[in-house]
């Protein structure tokens, strides 16, 4: 990311601000759900340029990845030790687009999953260790600077496209990520009307 990026700004509400200044140790400290996350990322569905038919920047992982090769997501990722919330959606979304976020629209639905993790040698087959790990994601609807200006970074991503409530079926991803994508698009709505 340029080290001249302003941090985005924030929407009115009070968890926005709350998420401007709350790193993923506080956030982990303070959740209150069963179970209690081992980490967080966050999920940035970026807003397309017609406001009146909401869109969603939606990326389809690489065929390389070792979880949920060729799926379709939002783009996001884990939240740096010490960074803000805020700074990991925009830090985030500019590493998987190079799209600069310019404003944090809204929070949306988050979610928490279970995931394996691996610990040990990768060059071989054998894993030293095999750890369940719980993550939440906090989801977040985004405006860029120029949404025409994408280029995805080759090792998460392979291709990317403009979802609606119309077309969400045409493409592959897991259950939890289209609603995901559906929340994000009522969510623009909502913000909108």
């Amino acid at each position: 990311m340029p080290n001249s990026a302003p941090i985005p700004s924030v929407g009115d509400s009070a968890i926005l601000k709350l998420r401007a200044t709350q790193t993923a140790k506080d956030f982990i400290d303070s959740c209150q759900t069963d179970p209690k996350p081992h980490r967080m990322v966050i999920g940035a569905a970026v807003a397309g340029a017609d406001l009146v038919h909401p869109s969603v920047l939606i990326v389809q992982r690489s065929a390389e990845e070792r979880s949920y090769p060729n799926e379709w997501e939002i783009p996001g990722g884990h939240v740096d030790p010490g960074e803000t919330v805020v700074e990991a959606v925009q830090r985030e979304v500019f590493e998987e687009t190079a799209l600069d976020v310019t404003e944090v629209v809204s929070e949306f639905e988050g979610f928490h999953y279970w995931s394996t993790k691996y610990e040990g040698d990768e060059s071989n087959d054998k894993q030293d260790t095999r750890l369940s790990i719980c993550t939440f994601q906090l989801n977040f609807c985004v405006r860029v600077k120029d949404v025409s200006d994408i280029k995805l970074n080759p090792e998460e991503h392979q291709k990317h496209a403009w979802c609606t409530l119309e077309t969400i079926d045409q493409f592959e991803m897991t259950s939890a990520m289209k609603k995901v994508v559906k929340d994000a698009l009522v969510a623009l709505e909502n913000v909108q009307n």
